[in-house]
């Protein structure tokens, strides 16, 4: 089995599916004044896979991604681009069976997207 962490796993299979310039922040960020729209990712769970063996895990994640834009309404148009674009990365990376999104604001001052996804491993903590 690969040492990577699930986050790591998630990171490597975006990274190449992202925009240009794009980059996915490592672990959780403490948000200040943000100077460019920020990417990183949430590890949030795992539940058993019913339709595999016994070893078999869903390990879900958060694909987190805010706006720099404190004024909400210059904010919202951005932070809709950004998460179309990151789904398209989502999507193209192929090795997520599960993507939904739901719009949210961080740290009461940016708005953006929360991006669950779903991979499947055999460990909780490693991929």
């Amino acid at each position: 089995m690969p040492s990577k962490t699930v986050r790591q796993h998630i990171s490597d299979e975006l990274a190449p599916h992202l925009p240009a310039g794009w980059d996915i922040e490592p672990g959780i960020p403490t948000l200040g004044t943000l100077r460019k729209p920020l990417l990183w990712i949430e590890y949030t769970g795992f539940t058993p896979l019913p339709e595999a063996p016994l070893s078999h895990i869903a390990a879900s994640a958060d694909l987190c991604i805010a706006t720099n834009k404190t004024d909400m309404r210059k904010g919202e148009d951005e932070a809709d681009e950004l998460v179309a674009a990151l789904f398209e990365a989502a999507f193209a990376a192929g090795s997520f069976y599960s993507i939904s999104a739901a719009k949210t604001v961080f740290a009461d001052t940016y708005i953006g997207w929360r991006m669950s996804i779903t991979v499947a491993t055999t460990n909780p903590d490693k991929e």
